[in-house]
């Protein structure tokens, strides 16, 4: 990372600027004598010249009055620009300004434990300005930063003479210009083209200050598995935000500087050649490019807050979603949704927000499988390290009925199965894998990790409570309200009469696209009333079963397969994902059941089952304690405020010899000066 700079305010030959010397009176009345001049010194030295001298070098040079007031030397970055015409209506002499912020940060950061508070504005003027104030306070460097604050102010006229002069530019941005000069010839037509080659140094420390933020997240990145400093977390965060703060301004600041030279050429012989056709525009492709340029830094600065973001918020759960619709409907299920943009990690977004006292992080795998589940889980947990457990909530098929004679339970279609420990299982086994035997019989070898015991107690705590503190039915009204009418009917319950149990030697008689009422026989079929009192559910009233849920990477639509799985392992239900998170991360699994595990697959009820699945994981979530790391965080963000960027136009109004028009970006707006 760079080093501090060790000084500012010093002349092209690298002397220092004495405020009233005779050597800055020199310097000064130097720079109106020769062709090209630049000069480098700092707003205290010009502000703490002799009056005199002073106001002769805003006279001769036509700086405004405003440039050095205290409301724009607090901002975070302004262009403009004023024209003085002659007699026949020709530019007799044209003047520019502008100013640019840049933060940069050094290898140790420190949380700072005080501020400089803002002084207001009004009935204020330079002098009584106090230069040796700093607007970011005096001491910044100490904790590892600090800011470059630089001004700069270009005069030219119609002979060629042109003079700029930069203000509070670092050492090494002053070397930078220098060579540049020295090497490079300069079109003295134009008065833009000693600024096109300033924006280069410009650049540079933009550069710096966005690779120094990205230092420091890295370094975090490595050691966080090691320690866990949520104040310094915050600090680069802080320091992230403003530097893609004043790289926005500053975008919209060189544009403008780029729409003012246009306007200067398109009103001016300057864009014609001696034969009448139009130049090309050197400094203008120079702008052009120096634009594209930051605009891909600014990429650059995005991608390292969202970065830092992923760390400072603490999602501590993670939710899959296996498939888009089991997304949406874990959508409506959230308190609260966070934007987007904030919650991404390696080009891939993932949809965040907040369920109770829950910071929740929901992604949605882009295959179906248990190999895709376990690279989404791996990808959750690198990209927001903070995941403590995971919820796989979505759809699957389920067993009719289940349990011991005497003690037999039915599952209809809506019902919750929830992964339990049951017989030789912890919850979730994969029933296709193992080693083949003669006689085509597979020795099962799949035994996965158990639901862990703190989301065990939770599962059990609430199953305890009771159906009717799961809630599910007012959390199905709450998620239909947040949809519109015409999409509201699509969580509705489609009720017993679209629900369907076929014998299981009876398979589908026609093709996966053709619905059973269509193609099967309903005298193959058992409602729900014929299964007796255990199989009745009032609306959005569905029941919630525990016990093993077999996974695979093959989906289940045989009634003959399913019923041998689900005596010899006492399954429940089935899936293609669980196993693959399980076999690596803690996690209980949520399914909402859609259809019977046969050859009659029902698509009409996936909706209602992801639902349902995503109004208990809901309810569940409310017996999770949410984790320490939450409340410590919320501490270190309500110790470190963070400060986002006003941008406006304004214009600087018009004097009686020509006109001036400018630009101001950052936190100042609703002005307006000058008039006839």
């Amino acid at each position: 990372m760079p080093t501090p700079r060790k000084d500012m305010g010093r002349s092209v030959t690298g002397a220092p600027l004495r405020p009233g010397s005779n050597h800055v009176g020199r310097l000064w009345s130097s720079s109106v004598r020769d062709l090209i001049q630049n000069r480098f010194t700092s707003t205290k030295s010009f502000l703490n010249t002799a009056p005199e001298l002073h106001e002769s070098l805003r006279s001769k040079l036509n700086i405004p009055q405003f440039f050095f007031d205290r409301m724009y030397l607090q901002s975070n970055g302004f262009s403009g620009y004023d024209i003085w015409l002659d007699q026949n209506e020709e530019v007799e002499s044209y003047t520019y300004w502008s100013r640019f912020t840049v933060k940069q940060t050094y290898d140790k950061l420190k949380p700072k434990r005080t501020f400089t508070p803002h002084v207001s504005n009004h009935n204020s003027s330079p002098d009584n300005w106090h230069a040796d104030i700093a607007i970011h306070g005096p001491q910044s460097t100490r904790h590892g930063w600090e800011w470059y604050e630089m001004g700069f102010f270009t005069y030219w006229n119609q002979s060629g003479l042109t003079t700029l002069l930069c203000f509070d530019l670092p050492a090494r941005s002053q070397s930078d210009i220098q060579s540049m000069f020295g090497s490079q010839s300069i079109d003295r037509s134009c008065p833009y083209a000693m600024f096109s080659l300033i924006s280069d140094a410009l650049l540079r420390l933009y550069d710096d200050s966005v690779w120094s933020i990205r230092n420091h997240i890295s370094q975090w990145e490595a050691r966080r598995s090691q320690e866990i400093d949520y104040f310094l977390l915050h600090e680069i965060a802080r320091h992230a935000v403003h530097v893609s703060e004043t790289l926005n301004v500053t975008i919209q600041s060189l544009d403008a500087i780029r729409q003012h030279h246009e306007r200067f050429r398109t009103n001016t012989d300057l864009a014609l050649s001696n034969n009448g056709r139009r130049r090309w525009d050197k400094v203008g492709s120079r702008f052009e490019f120096q634009l594209r340029f930051l605009q891909g830094l600014l990429q650059r600065s995005e991608a390292n807050n969202a970065r830092i973001q992923n760390e400072i918020t603490l999602f501590t759960i993670g939710w899959i979603s296996p498939l888009p619709l089991e997304k949406e409907a874990a959508r409506l299920v959230l308190d609260e949704e966070y934007p987007q943009e904030e919650v991404q990690y390696q080009n891939a977004f993932y949809l965040g927000g907040r369920i109770g006292k829950h910071e929740v992080v929901i992604g949605v795998q882009r295959k179906m499988g248990l190999s895709q589940a376990a690279i989404l889980a791996e990808k959750m947990r690198t990209g927001f390290p903070n995941i403590k457990y995971f919820l796989l909530v979505g759809i699957a098929g389920g067993v009719p009925r289940y349990g011991p004679a005497g003690a037999v339970s039915e599952i209809v279609l809506g019902d919750v199965v929830v992964s339990s420990p049951r017989g030789n299982h912890g919850g979730v086994l994969q029933y296709d894998k193992g080693a083949w035997q003669g006689q085509g019989r597979l020795n099962f070898r799949g035994y996965t990790n158990g639901v862990p015991g703190d989301l065990m107690a939770a599962i059990n705590n609430f199953r305890a409570e009771g159906w009717s503190k799961t809630n599910i039915a007012e959390v199905l009204k709450q998620m239909r309200l947040k949809l519109d009418e015409k999409r509201r009917h699509q969580y509705d319950d489609p009720g017993p009469s679209r629900d369907r149990l076929f014998e299981d030697t009876y398979e589908h008689q026609g093709t996966e696209l053709d619905d059973c009422k269509e193609c099967c026989d309903a005298d193959y079929t058992t409602s729900r009333s014929d299964r007796g009192d255990g199989a009745t559910r009032l609306l959005d009233e569905p029941s919630v079963h525990f016990g093993n849920i077999a996974s695979s990477n093959q989906l289940q639509i045989s009634a003959i397969e399913r019923n041998r799985v689900q005596q010899e392992h006492e399954a429940i239900c089935f899936e293609m994902e669980a196993a693959g998170v399980l076999e690596e991360y803690p996690c209980v699994v949520v399914r909402g059941i859609c259809d019977y595990a046969d050859s009659h697959k029902n698509k009409g009820w996936q909706n209602y089952a992801a639902a349902t699945a995503a109004a208990y994981a809901k309810g569940l979530l409310s017996m999770i304690p949410a984790t320490d790391a939450a409340s410590s965080v919320q501490s270190a963000k309500s110790s470190s405020p963070q400060h986002t960027a006003q941008v406006s136009n304004v214009a600087f109004g018009n004097n009686n010899r020509g006109f001036q028009a400018g630009s101001i970006h950052g936190n100042i707006s609703g002005l307006h000066f000058g008039g006839n």
